[in-house]
């Protein structure tokens, strides 16, 4: 690849569980390192440091320390950590965890000693290219927010309000109609950071752990506020947005030009183990001259023994009929191709 022209990788919710933690990824490693810079959403804490000692259900919260090997063995560049697991064990595990991804020169966004610091992007340069990630969650316990004096993940508050449907006298039980509202403060603190980041960087890539998951009675829907702060992003001069938590794939939009992935899925089981894994894929860019020029994903799926697998896109498996599927409501066009899908994005 010249040194004009740069790749960047990136997966949805990411958790090594094995008992050889490099055999995770094993199967499409290869693909995966071919990347310049390779994404991920780890939900999960890496850390033999719990608080309390007694964990009665780690699978809840973390994996021990020697995990660590499955992100290195994949080429993981930067990971976000603002999730709604990160902190249900204290900061003293979670602290344990970024020394460990700074120990592996992976980059980390999302999670701090306070809130300064977890709003701080990383800024990954490659080739003289210089990409910023910054790394927002919506679905985190209020209490475990960073705060000006206390550690803790970068939490984005959205208020919730539920209006009885029109005809609620005529038809008695009907569902409420829900709204769900950006906190305003935390609205413009985004725009800020978004602007700042535009100032250090090429290219501003913003990380979103939101929207409804099934452990929540999600069945994969959209809800109202990830598209009001996906355009909030790319108004504010984000490059492409990205989201995970819902375990399950989601829409692509274009925005003015730019792509939004709502939910990028499991990548592996993660938190939630069903019967049958859902499908998942690889979001693609390529930066041509400093700027997104390509984008594309790469459909995929997790086999019996819980390893993402990529498929070919010209087989219209599982993952991109679905995320056909839920982008024909946005409008997006698409070029289905041997090996990938690209996104037309009109540049």
């Amino acid at each position: 690849m010249s040194g004009a022209d740069l790749s960047i990788y990136l997966v949805g919710d990411v958790r090594v569980e094995n008992d050889d933690p490099a055999e995770t990824f094993a199967l499409c490693a290869g693909e995966l390192r071919r990347a310049d810079i390779l994404f991920g959403n780890l939900e999960s804490v890496i850390s033999d440091r719990w608080d309390p000692a007694d964990v009665s259900d780690l699978r809840l919260v973390g994996t021990p320390e020697r995990m660590l090997a499955g992100y290195g063995a994949a080429g993981f560049t930067v990971l976000n950590v603002a999730n709604n697991p990160s902190m249900r064990f204290g900061w003293p595990a979670l602290a344990r965890c970024l020394e460990l991804l700074d120990g592996a020169g992976i980059a980390h966004i999302g999670a701090g000693l306070n809130m300064d610091e977890a709003r701080r992007p990383a800024i990954i340069e490659r080739d003289g290219t210089r990409v910023a990630f910054l790394g927002y969650s919506a679905v985190t316990d209020p209490a475990h927010a960073a705060r000006k004096d206390r550690p803790g993940v970068n939490r984005f508050r959205v208020d919730t309000a539920y209006r009885p449907p029109n005809r609620f006298f005529e038809v008695p039980g009907a569902p409420p109609i829900i709204i769900t509202t950006p906190d305003p403060r935390d609205l413009e603190a985004l725009r800020e950071n978004i602007r700042d980041a535009r100032q250090r960087a090429d290219v501003v890539v913003v990380s979103w752990h939101w929207g409804i998951s099934p452990a929540s009675n999600g069945q994969g829907e959209l809800v109202d506020y990830q598209i009001t702060l996906g355009h909030a992003c790319i108004d504010a001069g984000a490059d492409l947005v990205v989201g995970h938590h819902p375990h399950l794939l989601q829409g692509v939009e274009v925005y003015n030009g730019r792509a939004i992935f709502y939910s990028l899925g499991d990548f592996t089981p993660g938190m939630a183990r069903p019967s049958r894994p859902p499908p998942t894929m690889v979001a693609k860019v390529t930066l041509k001259e400093k700027a997104i020029g390509e984008v594309s994903f790469i459909p995929g799926e997790i086999n019996e023994r819980e390893q993402p697998i990529l498929l070919s896109a010209a087989d219209r498996p599982a993952a991109t009929e679905r995320v056909l599927a839920e982008s024909a409501h946005f409008g997006t066009q698409f070029d289905v191709g041997a090996a990938e899908v690209s996104v037309l994005t009109g540049k």
